[in-house]
């Protein structure tokens, strides 16, 4: 891993919530990622939700970023994009807009075909999923409010012109949160690592307003101080992250992602 396990933890406010990451410590050392291609879909074969899709490229970039000053080289992402397009010419969609479902037959035969593709890269080592992925969080009722979800502590985000909340306002409603989901595979179908970190919720309190609930934010991950956390945490410990609010798992967890043969 070299440059990539150089950075030190340190201690910080522990989070129970931060996921149960699967790293193939093994497989890594014996083959340590120089270069990568992250991918131009997600891994689950669904798009990204409506809401998140104008995010997707900044994340994408700001992950790029992350792991080019962690020592790992980028290739062009079009390489990943061609084999994939094929792929899908060859076997047909997998993914079926109607019902929102994913054939994961279809889904692996795909997968397959562009990896397999993507070997004659010699020098792609890995190719990286980010996914961005909406799911419901919850703030807490106690005095400060704080939301906590895959590493991440979130205060209640706030509109218009006052910070101020009715007394009777419903903390405890289910609202969404933004998180990344990171999956690593050789170009042979081997799971190296997955994980996820939090980034933002999506919903906020408008104080120009006299009902007691949320309202989805106009500007989504703006914040990019959040982003860069959730990415941090997405990473971590392929890249180890300063200040971790989780810890070390004392078994090794079975990958998230499914082999891809």
């Amino acid at each position: 891993m070299g440059a990539v396990l150089t950075t030190a933890c340190s201690s910080t406010d522990y989070n129970p919530t931060t996921y149960d990451y699967f790293i193939s410590r093994e497989d890594i050392q014996q083959k340590p990622l120089k270069k990568v291609i992250i991918a131009t879909v997600n891994v689950s074969g669904e798009p990204t939700r409506s809401v998140l899709r104008d995010s997707v490229d900044k994340v994408d970039g700001m992950v790029e970023d992350y792991l080019e000053a962690n020592g790992i080289s980028i290739a062009p992402n079009h390489l990943f994009n061609n084999a994939w397009q094929q792929a899908l010419l060859t076997h047909g969609n997998f993914y079926d807009p109607t019902t929102g479902k994913v054939d994961r037959v279809g889904w692996q035969k795909v997968m397959a075909l562009t990896l397999s593709s993507l070997q004659a890269q010699k020098d792609i080592d890995a190719v990286i999923f980010t996914d961005l992925i909406e799911h419901d969080v919850q703030h807490s009722p106690g005095m400060k409010h704080y939301a906590r979800w895959y590493g991440v502590t979130r205060e209640p985000a706030t509109e218009g012109t006052t910070s101020s909340v009715p007394a009777d306002f419903n903390w405890t409603q289910i609202i969404k949160g933004a998180s990344l989901l990171v999956t690593i595979y050789t170009t042979e179908g081997k799971p190296l690592f997955s994980s996820r970190g939090g980034i933002d919720t999506l919903h906020g309190i408008d104080s120009r307003k006299s009902d007691n609930s949320f309202v989805r934010r106009k500007k989504i991950l703006s914040r990019e101080n959040n982003i860069e956390e959730g990415i941090e945490i997405a990473f971590h410990p392929l890249i180890k992250m300063k200040n971790y609010p989780g810890k070390a798992p004392s078994t090794t967890k079975a990958a998230d992602a499914e082999p891809v043969q």
